[in-house]
């Protein structure tokens, strides 16, 4: 049998050869192929990056040359908070877009007297024997904290659970079993209060209280001067037209001095009861106001003077301060300086009507000045009479609105000649608004020397004169004397028709009567007593604070207290903080968004889609209502490449 021939089978090997050193060669010229176009990707990402991250350079550097400090109406770059790049990285263009954060609180604190927080969280400076400088009540599983130092001139007193601070908790007096962490009994000096001032020097104008008409509505109070205490009461109680409603204090500077217990046209006494309804005070924000530690909107500050205090039986109450970078945020103020003068005025004539029986003898300047130089009648009949009226008695000026009344007198220097009897004085006193004051009085015996009849005006003090000076409607007064003889030809000389007046302008009061006096609760009253949640410092050194809350998760006071006696009562559970201060720390005035859009082959580049890269910065000044350009810190928050 003849072999078979093996040269097919050589040849197909040669060709199972050819197809695998081929395949192996297209293999490597793909992934070549791929590497290159790896690297071009990876050179048009770092590229990309590059520009990303030298735009955002860019923009932080613009920013903190600029004196934008987040102001309503400022662009973050100039006039657009878009910031527009033409061919920034030579060929395209690029933007980057800025959101406005809200603004942070800047403690700024180059020495302990001046610093824009109080030194501690709370200072207690009670000195009152048995009264506790702090004293709270809560349930036995519950923990008082406090952010910040705490110090008491007298005790520390807990009846359950504990009570912590996060830095020293000292007192001078004993603590109770549960106060973790004290040094107490110190030997040391009591300290003393703070000069915070008050934010206003002079009262501030007097204020009526608002109409009161629809129950759940939103009534608006203006900064000023409030001196109605049993008003404001009324107005606050669940009986009142306005019951239940939303009582907003808009934002800035309101004075309370309660002259309920001094004044006869007002009456109650000089509380101030909150029974129904949200008292709102500063920028509102969801049924609450906006916290001074935003920084973004303005507060309010609530000066109490006098015996005038706040008590919030019902509802609650929301008091916002003002951030400011050079003083605590305080929110309320107890005046402890400061008191009422009284000012006497002596007013004269500046007119007389020449239709009388004194004739032209009757001038004003006769009449004004006692110097013996009189208008002269004399009588023709037995029991005949005379009249004079009088214009002017306007030497006073503008007497401001809120002023209270002391006394009013009519000094009248005059004689008649007649020894057998006795001359008759009858008068009215007419200041335009409510019905004159009439007066008849029995004058003097007859006789050659002159002599004084002083008339008492308005003695209750509830008359058109009182009310007058009080409303600030009081520019002068008409006088109309008749002046009565019993014998005929008796002489009546009247020197002089003088107006006596002295009352009591408006005045910054320190705190006085219960509201000084202690040992609170035994004896005196708290300046601020209820459910009541203080956004910013209280600053009552002389007063006491006593707080009553059911739970929940805010501080009750955000700021600091510095108060003579705080006392805080907590039904259910409080989480978190009680009593909250701000740290001491670099922080930023105010944070922003920045996002980088890259538009490759484009003209303009609108900031839409994915950005390339986002960061959000702070911006730091020293001052932040006028920031320095070129001067002003950026601080990086973040800085991340959305996926």
């Amino acid at each position: 049998m003849r072999r078979r021939d093996e040269r097919g089978s050589s040849l197909l090997m040669v060709l199972v050869v050819i197809t695998v050193v081929a395949l192996a060669l297209s293999a490597l010229l793909t992934r070549s192929d791929a590497a290159q176009k790896v690297t071009a990707s990876l050179r048009q990402e770092a590229a990309a990056a590059s520009t990303a991250d030298g735009a955002m350079q860019a923009a932080i550097n613009n920013l903190r040359n600029s004196s934008y400090n987040g102001e309503p109406g400022q662009r973050c770059f100039g006039l657009s908070d878009t910031l527009s790049l033409l061919a920034f990285d030579g060929l395209s263009p690029v933007a980057v877009k800025c959101q406005p954060d809200p603004k942070q609180v800047v403690v700024q604190c180059s020495g302990d007297t001046d610093c824009n927080r109080p030194e501690n969280a709370i200072l207690a400076l009670s000195t009152i024997p048995g009264e506790a400088g702090i004293s709270v009540s809560q349930p036995a599983d519950a923990t008082f904290r406090v952010h910040g130092k705490v110090f008491s001139n007298s005790s520390i007193d807990l009846t359950a659970g504990s009570l912590s601070a996060s830095e020293s908790l000292s007192a001078r007096g004993i603590c109770s079993v549960g106060v973790l962490a004290p040094l107490c009994g110190l030997a040391v000096a009591p300290q003393s209060a703070p000069a915070y001032q008050p934010a206003v020097g002079t009262v501030p104008a007097h204020r009526s209280l608002p109409a009161c008409t629809t129950p759940n509505s939103v009534v608006s109070f203006i900064p000023g001067y409030y001196d109605d205490a049993e008003g404001l009461s009324t107005m606050m109680s669940g009986t009142s037209p306005c019951r239940h409603s939303t009582w907003w204090f808009k934002p800035g500077v309101y004075y309370f001095d309660f002259h309920n217990t001094s004044n006869p046209l007002l009456s109650g006494d000089n509380t101030w009861t909150v029974n129904s309804g949200t008292l709102v005070a500063g920028t509102p924000a969801g049924g609450s106001c906006v916290s001074p530690m935003a920084g973004t909107a303005p507060g309010v500050q609530f000066i109490f003077g006098g015996s005038s205090r706040l008590a919030v039986e019902g509802g609650q109450a929301e008091i916002c301060g003002t951030y400011s970078a050079s003083k605590p945020p305080v929110a309320v103020h107890g005046l402890t300086i400061g008191s009422e003068t009284s000012t006497g005025e002596v007013l004269r004539p500046t007119a007389v009507s020449l239709l009388s029986k004194f004739g032209l003898s009757a001038t004003p300047s006769r009449l004004s000045t006692v110097d013996g130089v009189a208008a002269t009648w004399k009588s023709t009949t037995a029991n005949d009479t005379a009249g004079l009226t009088l214009n002017g008695y306007n030497q006073a000026g503008t007497i401001p609105v809120g002023s209270v009344l002391e006394s009013a007198e009519l000094q009248i220097t005059h004689r008649h000649s007649d020894p057998l009897t006795t001359d008759k004085l009858d008068l009215s006193l007419d200041v335009g608004p409510g019905a004159p004051l009439a007066v008849t009085a029995t004058g003097r015996p007859g006789g050659s020397e002159y002599g004084v009849t002083t008339i008492p005006l308005d003695a209750s003090r509830t008359g058109s004169l009182a009310r007058a000076l009080y409303g600030g409607a009081f520019t002068g007064a008409t006088i109309s004397l008749t002046a009565g003889l019993t014998a005929t030809g008796d002489t009546e000389d009247i020197d002089a028709i003088r107006l006596e007046l002295r009352y009591r302008e408006p005045a910054f009061r320190a705190g006085s009567g219960c509201v000084v006096e202690g040992p609170y609760p035994t004896s005196g009253c708290a300046l601020i007593s209820g459910n009541v949640h203080v956004d910013g410092t209280v600053s009552a050194p002389e007063a006491a604070l006593d707080l009553s809350i059911a739970g929940g998760s805010r501080p009750l006071v955000k700021a600091g207290v510095v108060i003579r006696a705080l006392r805080v009562s907590i039904t259910g559970s409080l989480s978190g903080v009680a009593i909250d201060l701000p740290d001491v720390s670099p922080g930023f005035t105010f944070g922003l968004h920045l996002s980088v859009y890259l538009c490759p082959g484009a003209l303009v580049c609108l900031p839409s889609g994915r950005p390339a890269l986002q960061a959000k910065i702070g911006l730091v000044d020293a001052d932040p209502s006028s920031p320095d350009p070129g001067r002003r810190k950026v601080t990086v928050l973040g800085w991340w490449r959305p996926g």
